[in-house]
C-alpha cells in the first residue's frame, strides 16, 4: 500500500510539473500572439502612414503640373510639363499597387458590397480607352451581352481596377490592330449570375514558356519587356488575387506575335429588390477626380437651392461659402453639430456638408440625430456629405454607419467636390471646378488631397487654386490669421496642461485650416502633434509645439506681404 501510495504521489508530482510546464508554454504562446498582433497592427499603421506620406506629395506634383499646363507655355515647355504629369501619375499608380499588394499579403484588403450599374461602369471605361487607343491608331470595341442585369451587388471599385489594368495593358502592348472587351453571362441563378469578362488584343503576345511568370509578383515575361514598356509586374498579380478574393477565377491565353486574351469569371449577386437599389449610392466605378464637363448656367439657377455647411473652423466655413457664391446657392452655416440639429428642425436643406470632429456635438452624432428626426416627421432627409481630414478606411466606414452618403477629404479637392455635387445635387448646373483644372482627370483616380508637398511655408499653387474659387482672398485670410492666433493660444494651454486629448483636438483643427491655405509646413507639424496627442505619447510635444509657434509666425509673415 505504501509503495502504491508513493507511486501515486510521484505520478501526481509529475502531472503537476507537466501542468506547470504547459502553463509556462501557454504564457509564452500568449506573449507571442500579442507580439504578432502588435506586429500586424504596426504593419497596418505603416500602410496607412505610407499611403498618406507618399501619395500626398505625389498628388502635389500632379496638381502643380496641372496648374502649369493651364498657363501660357511654349510648346517645348508644355511637352516637359506633360512629361512631369505622366511620370508622376505612373509613379502614383506604382505606389497604389504596392499598397494594394501589401494589404492583400497582410490579409487587410476589405471588399465592399454595394449595388452598382455595370453597364455604366463599362461605358465609362470604353470611353476612356477609346480615346487612349485612338492616340495609337488602335480600335477599342466591345461585345456586351444584352441580357446582363442592370444592377449587381459587389465591389465596383475593385472590379473597375481589374478592368483598368487589363485594358491598359492591352493598349500598352499593342502597336496595331484592335482591342476587344467581351462581357457575357455564363450562368444565371435565382439570385446571382456568373459573368465572364475577356480583354482580347492583337499585340505582341506571350511565349508559351513564359505564361507561368504572368501572375508572379514583381515578374515580367522578359527583361526587354521591362525596358521597353516599363512596369513592375505587380498589376496582374494584384488582379488575380482580387478576383480570387471575390470568389472568381482568373486566367489568360496567348500566342507569341499574335496577341493575348485575359479573362476572369466572377459571381455577382443581382440587385433585384428596390430597397437594395435605393438604399445605397450607386457606384459606377468612376474615379473621384474624373469630372465631366458641366455647363455654365446663370447663377439664378441655384437660387432655389439651400445648403447647410457645418464646420467648427470659421476659415473652412468661409472658403466653402465663397466657393458656392457664384452659383447663387443659399449657404447656411453652423459651428457645431448642435447648431446643425436645431437648424434642420426648422429649415429644409437640399444638401448638408458635415465636419466630423467638432465641439458640443460631433458630426457623427449630429448626422444620426438629423436623420432620425426627419424619419420621425416623415419628411425626406437631405443627403449628408462628410468633411474630414481623416482619410482612413475606418473613418469612411464610420461615416457610412451613421448615414452619411458620401465623403470629402480636407483640404477640399474641387474636382471631387464637383463629382459629389453632380451626383447628389444634379439640379445645380454650374461648375465649382477652377478653369485650370477642368478636363484634367486621369484614368487612375486617387482620393487623397492633392496640394501639399510638405516643404514650403505656403504652397502658392494651393493659394492660387483657392483664389480661383473664392476670388478676393483678403477677407478670408484675415479670418484665417485671427483663428490661427486663437488656435496657437489654445495649443499652448493644452501643452502646458499636458492634456493629450486637447492637443490632439486643437492640432487636428489647425492642420485642416492650414492645409486649406497651403501652409503645408505648419500642417505637417500639426499632424505630428495630433498623432502625439492621439497616442498619448507627448514626451516630445514641447519641441513640436515650439516649431508650430515658429511656423505659424512664418505663415503670418508670409500673409503680411502683398500677394502676387
Amino acid at each position: 500500500m505504501d509503495q502504491h501510495s508513493s507511486s501515486l504521489q510521484t505520478r501526481i508530482a509529475e502531472l503537476e510539473a507537466e501542468v506547470q510546464r504547459l502553463e509556462r508554454e501557454n504564457r509564452k504562446l500568449r506573449k507571442k500572439a500579442r507580439q504578432a498582433d502588435s506586429a500586424n497592427q504596426a504593419k497596418s499603421d505603416f500602410l496607412a502612414m505610407i499611403s498618406h506620406e507618399i501619395r500626398t506629395p505625389m498628388n502635389g506634383v500632379i496638381g502643380i503640373s496641372e496648374l502649369l499646363l493651364d498657363t501660357d507655355l511654349q510648346p517645348r515647355q508644355k511637352h516637359f510639363a506633360h512629361l512631369i504629369r505622366t511620370s508622376a501619375t505612373s509613379l502614383l499608380t506604382l505606389i497604389n499597387n504596392l499598397l494594394d499588394f501589401s494589404k492583400i499579403e497582410a490579409d487587410k484588403m476589405v471588399l465592399e458590397s454595394e449595388p452598382f450599374d455595370l453597364r455604366a461602369l463599362l461605358e465609362q471605361l470604353l470611353s476612356l480607352y477609346r480615346v487612349t487607343g485612338k492616340s495609337k491608331g488602335l480600335r477599342v470595341n466591345a461585345e456586351i451581352d444584352p441580357s446582363l442585369s442592370r444592377q449587381y451587388v459587389g465591389d465596383a471599385h475593385r472590379l473597375r481596377q481589374v478592368l483598368v489594368n487589363l485594358l491598359g495593358n492591352a493598349v500598352k502592348f499593342t502597336e496595331q490592330g484592335a482591342i476587344l472587351l467581351r462581357v457575357r453571362k455564363e450562368r444565371a441563378g435565382e439570385t446571382a449570375e456568373l459573368l465572364r469578362f475577356e480583354v482580347e488584343d492583337s499585340g505582341v503576345g506571350i511565349a508559351e514558356g513564359s505564361m507561368d511568370k504572368l501572375f508572379q509578383p514583381f515578374s515580367q515575361v522578359d527583361s526587354s519587356s521591362t525596358r521597353r514598356y516599363g512596369g513592375t509586374g505587380l498589376g496582374l498579380s494584384i488582379c488575380a488575387r482580387l478576383i480570387k478574393l471575390m470568389e472568381g477565377e482568373f486566367g489568360a491565353r496567348s500566342e507569341y506575335g499574335k496577341g493575348s486574351t485575359f479573362w476572369f469569371s466572377l459571381p455577382l449577386r443581382v440587385a433585384r429588390q428596390a430597397a437594395e437599389i435605393e438604399g445605397a449610392p450607386v457606384d459606377s466605378g468612376q474615379p473621384p477626380t474624373a469630372v465631366a464637363e458641366v455647363e455654365s448656367s446663370p447663377a439664378c439657377e441655384g437660387g432655389d437651392l439651400r445648403l447647410l455647411l457645418v464646420d467648427d473652423e470659421e476659415t473652412n466655413r468661409i472658403v466653402m461659402a465663397e466657393t458656392f457664391r457664384p452659383t447663387g446657392v443659399e449657404v447656411v452655416v453652423a459651428a457645431n453639430g448642435q447648431e446643425a440639429i436645431e437648424l434642420c428642425r426648422d429649415n429644409r436643406f437640399n444638401l448638408i456638408f458635415m465636419d466630423c470632429q467638432m465641439p458640443v456635438v460631433d458630426g457623427f452624432a449630429a448626422t444620426r440625430t438629423i436623420l432620425q428626426e426627419a424619419e420621425r416627421k416623415h419628411r425626406q432627409a437631405p443627403p449628408v456629405i462628410a468633411l474630414t481630414a481623416d482619410v482612413t478606411a475606418a473613418a469612411k466606414k464610420r461615416c457610412q454607419e451613421v448615414g452619411m452618403v458620401d465623403y470629402l477629404a480636407k483640404p477640399i479637392d474641387f474636382r471631387q467636390l464637383q463629382v459629389v455635387l453632380s451626383h447628389w445635387l444634379p439640379e445645380l448646373r454650374m461648375s465649382v471646378v477652377p478653369r485650370s483644372l477642368a478636363g484634367t482627370a486621369e484614368v487612375a483616380g486617387v482620393d487623397t488631397p492633392r496640394e501639399s508637398d510638405g516643404s514650403a511655408v505656403v504652397n502658392t499653387a494651393v493659394l492660387g487654386r483657392l483664389r480661383e474659387n473664392v476670388g478676393n482672398l483678403a477677407p478670408v485670410i484675415g479670418v484665417f490669421l485671427r483663428a490661427l492666433d486663437r488656435r496657437v493660444a489654445e495649443l499652448d494651454q493644452a501643452v502646458q496642461a499636458r492634456d493629450a486629448q486637447a492637443i490632439n483636438k486643437v492640432a487636428h483643427t489647425m492642420k485642416g485650416s492650414s492645409s486649406q491655405f497651403g501652409a503645408e509646413e505648419l500642417a505637417n507639424l500639426c499632424l505630428l502633434a495630433e498623432n502625439m496627442g492621439k497616442s498619448g505619447n507627448i514626451q516630445q510635444v514641447d519641441r513640436i509645439h515650439q516649431q508650430i509657434v515658429e511656423s505659424a509666425a512664418r505663415v503670418k509673415q508670409f500673409f503680411s506681404q502683398p500677394l502676387d
